[in-house]
C-alpha cells in the first residue's frame, strides 16, 4: 500500500470528494449516502456537539482539554491559535517549526502561513 496525501484546503473545500478518495485508497466500497453521513458526522459543528455531550474517559483525546477534563473546541478556523500565543510563544513555535521542517522533503510541499 502506498501513501495518500490529503491537503486541508482540498478537504475543507470538498469533504465529499476527500472521503471518496480515502475510501478508494483503503479499498472500501461505500455509497454516496454513507459518504454524506461521514461528512456530516466529521464536520466541526457535529464533533463539537459530540464532545460537549461526551461523558466517557477523555484521556486519549487529541483535542484541547480544560482543567476539569472537558473537551474544548474553539472556532474551527485556521490561524485561531495565534490569538492564544504570546509573541514569545509564537517566536518559539516559528523557530521550532522551521528547524523540524527544514530537514523534511515532504514539508517542502507544505505552505505554512504565519
Amino acid at each position: 500500500m502506498g501513501t495518500l496525501f490529503l491537503y486541508y484546503e482540498a478537504m475543507k473545500k470538498d469533504p465529499f470528494q476527500s472521503v471518496r478518495k480515502i475510501s478508494s485508497f483503503l479499498g472500501i466500497n461505500i455509497n454516496d449516502s454513507e459518504i454524506h453521513e461521514i461528512c456530516k458526522k466529521t464536520s466541526f459543528s457535529e464533533m463539537k456537539i459530540g464532545a460537549e455531550n461526551e461523558i466517557s474517559d477523555l484521556s486519549p483525546t487529541v483535542c484541547a482539554l480544560t482543567s476539569n477534563k472537558r473537551l474544548i473546541f474553539r472556532k474551527g478556523t485556521v490561524g485561531d491559535w495565534k490569538d492564544y500565543f504570546t509573541n514569545k510563544q509564537n517566536q518559539l513555535f516559528e523557530e521550532t517549526y522551521r528547524a523540524k521542517m527544514d530537514a523534511s522533503s515532504l514539508a517542502k510541499h507544505i505552505h505554512y502561513e504565519n
